[in-house]
């Protein structure tokens, strides 16, 4: 039988692990269980242990069972929880350009006049499918991915408008001012979070 203090080292491991895994800090963690990174760390080192309700929150965000948090090797999902949000991002995307497909071949069956119109279609669809993207990275990605994203969207507004009508290279210089600003937010979100972590240290 386990004995009290192995069973705490064990748990402790584990939700180490699975909140690694997620790719969060602890600080993240905290403030979904509106618990302070102090009770997290105790938690972590084996100190306390989390009741049986928090556990179970912790399981439910971590997409895993409560005895995977206290089982003494930790199951990985076959499918880790990072995957299956690619996929969902993925499957997403593909749906717009699956409408944007239909779109093209009905109004090309309607009328074949309609080719240079109907292939739109498919340029609309590149700032559509960038609009999900952005909204899957602010639900589940990192700074990075976010400004990577929004980044794309802004030029992919001015391409689209000069697919469209020709002519209009000059709105890429519009967009410039706009890119610069979107790196110095993720700069100043990124230093923010080092002073964070610094802070912590000390």
């Amino acid at each position: 039988m386990i004995q009290e203090n192995d069973f705490k080292k064990q748990v402790a491991k584990n939700l180490v692990y699975y909140r690694k895994l997620n790719k969060m800090t602890q600080n993240e963690l905290a403030q979904k269980l509106n618990y302070s990174d102090k009770a997290i760390s105790k938690w972590e080192r084996g100190e306390n242990l989390p009741d049986l309700y928090i556990l179970q929150v912790l399981a439910n965000i971590y997409g895993v069972t409560l005895n995977d948090l206290a089982s003494e090797v930790p199951t990985s999902p076959k499918v880790t929880l990072r995957i299956n949000r690619l996929l969902i991002t993925i499957l997403s995307m593909g749906l717009i350009w699956l409408i944007a497909t239909v779109s093209f071949v009905l109004m090309i069956l309607i009328n074949k006049d309609l080719v240079k119109v109907a292939w739109l279609a498919f340029i609309y669809a590149i700032p559509i499918s960038l609009i999900i993207l952005i909204v899957f990275s602010c639900i589940w990605g990192n700074n990075f991915e976010k400004c990577i994203s929004i980044s794309a969207f802004a030029w992919s507004i001015p391409l689209a408008i000069c697919l469209t009508a020709h002519g209009l290279w000059y709105l890429f210089i519009c967009i410039a001012p706009l890119q610069i600003l979107i790196i110095l937010w993720f700069v100043l979100i990124v230093n923010s979070k080092r002073n964070k972590n610094k802070e912590k240290t000390e």
